[in-house]
């Protein structure tokens, strides 16, 4: 009998709970007070259209951002290097800190490291307003390694910033003491475009050709906007605008993007212009072949160089290493500075004896 009663009880008391839900549920409390207007802008436009300036009926925002995700910035897990040093360039976190503090390193690894991108280069939802486009640095930079400081002009000085060599250990001087290498990736790093555009930074080893004074010859006023972010003829999602890529396929095929370039040279079919890149590749093939029989690289490029096993070489020696590394990790064939490219290529396998 208690059981029955106790079983009474507590049905009595669920029914009275879905009662007093179902009663809560239908009344409403007062409404909060409204929130502030937003503030209309100093031109006079209404708060509100404030947003619509980026976030409107357009795709330019889609389109933008599907170049992006061809880039290389976002491709090839190049923000996964989040240490210190490498944070500065390769992730979002990293760039922004070191714009800020003026130095060469993050203050520590960064966690949860995102890759370059919009807000990386733009101020976004800074201002709310047309300055968002804008970006974060057009400054001239210093380089790390070439002593000169570069000036492009506008927003190709963004990308100096990172596209430039880093500060070689040991550094080579002419006449100066034996060099020794300890790394097996000895060279300025995998970006010096800005170095090779501007002219400075090889190791300039007399010869019969002469270099050219730094920041003289007609790509670096062209800078890197010109043709890297130059419109392909079939659409711009794997080459040009914010993919910043030269090359794209096309039915099948590798097609150059030479949109950026047939402004200056009207006849220009193809990147390898009065056979430049051939002739850069020719040298550089020379290079590599002296160095490999001399035991300095592998087939493969490395430097063959360890802490246990230092490869101990003349400055000179040590020099036409760096010349070789730079214009390979150049990856222009020539084009981001053709004088100075030939030059470099051409004095150093002539100190070489051949």
């Amino acid at each position: 009998m208690k059981k029955n009663i106790s079983m009474i009880s507590l049905l009595g008391g669920f029914a009275l709970l879905i009662a007093g839900a179902v009663l809560l549920s239908s009344c409403e409390g007062p409404a909060g007070p409204p929130g502030l207007d937003g503030e209309d802008g100093e031109d006079g436009r209404d708060a509100n259209e404030t947003c619509i300036i980026c976030h409107n009926a357009e795709v330019v925002l889609l389109a933008k951002q599907q170049q992006t995700l061809s880039s290389h910035h976002l491709t090839g897990g190049n923000y996964g290097r989040n240490h210190t040093d490498c944070a500065v360039c390769h992730t979002h976190q990293g760039f922004i800190e070191v714009q800020a503090t003026g130095l060469l390193e993050t203050a520590n690894t960064i966690d949860d490291p995102a890759p370059i991108n919009c807000r990386t280069c733009h101020l976004i939802h800074h201002n709310y307003d047309e300055s968002d486009w804008g970006l974060v640095t057009t400054s001239a930079v210093d380089l790390r390694h070439g002593d000169a400081t570069v000036d492009l002009g506008g927003s190709d000085n963004l990308c100096v910033n990172c596209h430039q060599s880093l500060a070689l250990n040991p550094l080579p001087v002419p006449g100066g003491a034996d060099v020794s290498i300890v790394s097996s990736r000895y060279g300025p790093h995998h970006g010096p475009q800005a170095n090779t555009l501007w002219g400075v930074g090889g190791y300039e080893i007399e010869g019969s050709k002469s270099y050219p004074a730094p920041g003289t010859h007609a790509h670096a006023n062209a800078g890197c906007v010109m043709c890297h972010m130059a419109e392909v003829p079939y659409g711009g999602v794997t080459a040009g605008g914010h993919t910043f890529n030269m090359t794209y396929e096309y039915h099948g095929s590798t097609e150059e993007n030479i949109n950026g370039c047939v402004g200056c040279h009207q006849s220009l079919e193809e990147f390898d212009y009065n056979d430049l890149q051939t002739e850069v590749e020719g040298l550089m093939a020379q290079i590599q072949a002296i160095m490999v029989t001399n035991g300095w690289l592998t087939e493969s490029g490395s430097v063959i160089a360890s802490s246990g096993t230092p490869l101990v070489l003349s400055p000179d020696e040590a020099g036409a290493i760096v010349n070789f590394k730079t214009m390979e990790e150049d990856r222009s064939h020539g084009i981001h500075n053709p004088v100075y490219t030939v030059a470099l290529l051409t004095n150093t396998l002539e100190s070489l004896g051949k």
